[in-house]
């Protein structure tokens, strides 16, 4: 839900007509009770993003009329329990916790009209659109997002990105029901680590990016094919967790040279029924020679909605074509819509990971090969 900050009447340049403004904010708020398996190495206790990416959107429009719009988006991301997670204040024990800071999600801003749509900026990648069109947990407990699936072939380890930095993108008008967009971003190969987001700023990974969405009636599809480019891409300059290079940091991933990610997401409603589909496959290539990473994933889903209550479903599992071994999932997903905007959720995901395809959680895995996720928990939006 939106609330308007701003509305104001701004002369235009030909001073012929007025353009009207606005700026709101919304966003979400999810936290709750969580416990984990990892692979073998129990955790519990109270955490964020169970059902969905808790976060804060800034937004502002401006109608110019004739159907030209101009508009911007800021999200931050940010926890929902924790102040040192927010701030990076040392903890008790003398580590420091993820920084949640302003802006640290979707930027972009842009003009609309007849023509389609630009925007420029941080601009999340249409690998994350097919994956959130494909199935019903969104990037949350369920999905198997950065488990079985990546948004990012160049980054599988170190997190899958799901928006690149100085990006610009272009999404065509659509034609009954067929819409496509383009998205580029420039290779930059200039290091120097104390200057972030300026051109030749720091080494960054090309990306020619093309999608094709159907969305009309009953159904919505979108096939989205990501190319990253990191051949020449020094990251000498970096030390662990700094500079974003490749889209990420220059850390577990700096002898990849390119990678390939292709993403088919549709879903179908019928009445109180909806069903999804998910296929992604995923490569990359070493810059030494070699394949790094060759992965296919599918999953099916459907979901019920029965007056407050809504049931989620997913199984399916992701191939490993490099060893011929597979990790499968099972995940099952449970709203009750307090409002139309607050909802009380349940969560449960299983991977049995025998392929190894499920990054590994820094040092807290055990020895086994399943892990399990589950999330109780109040998504409140606004």
């Amino acid at each position: 839900m939106k609330k308007t900050l701003i509305a104001l009447a701004v002369l235009t340049v030909s001073g012929a007509s007025f353009a009207q403004s606005s700026v709101s904010i919304d966003g979400q708020f999810d936290n709750g009770f969580q416990a984990i398996d990892y692979k073998g190495n129990k955790v519990q206790g109270f955490g964020g993003n169970g059902s969905t990416t808790s976060q804060i959107n800034f937004r502002g429009v401006q109608d110019f009329g004739g159907g030209l719009k101009a508009d911007f988006r800021v999200e931050t991301d940010w926890s929902t329990v924790s102040n040192n997670a927010n701030t990076g204040v040392k903890k008790a024990d003398g580590t420091v916790a993820g920084v949640s800071t302003f802006g640290n999600g979707e930027i972009r801003g842009g003009l609309s009209g007849g023509f389609g749509r630009v925007d420029i900026g941080a601009i999340n990648n249409a690998q994350l659109d097919a994956f959130l069109t494909g199935q019903n947990f969104g990037t949350a407990v369920g999905s198997a997002f950065r488990g079985l699936f990546v948004t990012d072939a160049l980054n599988p380890v170190s997190g899958s990105v799901v928006r690149f930095d100085n990006s610009v993108r272009y999404i065509t008008p659509s034609f009954n029901g067929f819409s496509a967009a383009v998205l580029n971003v420039q290779k930059q190969t200039k290091a120097n680590s104390s200057n972030f987001g300026g051109l030749g700023a720091y080494d960054y990974a090309g990306v020619q990016e093309f999608s094709l969405r159907y969305n009309q009636g009953p159904i919505n599809a979108i096939f989205a094919s990501t190319k990253q480019d990191a051949t020449g891409v020094s990251v000498t300059a970096f030390t662990a967790g700094s500079a974003p290079a490749f889209g990420t940091s220059a850390t577990a991933d700096s002898t990849v040279a390119n990678a390939t990610t292709q993403t088919l997401g549709a879903n179908y409603t019928m009445g109180d029924w909806k069903f999804f589909l998910l296929n992604q496959t995923a490569k990359n290539s070493l810059v030494a020679g070699g394949t790094n990473l060759d992965r296919t994933a599918t999953t099916v889903s459907v979901a019920y909605t029965m007056g407050a209550n809504r049931f989620n479903v997913q199984v399916g599992n992701a191939k490993n074509s490099l060893t011929g071994l597979k990790s499968d999932l099972v995940a099952l997903g449970y709203d009750y819509d307090l409002s139309k905007t607050t909802s009380l959720y349940a969560r449960y995901e299983t991977i049995k990971d025998t392929a190894g395809i499920v990054p590994a959680a820094s040092t807290i895995d055990g020895s086994g090969t399943t892990r399990n996720r589950t999330a109780l928990g109040l998504r409140i939006g606004f």
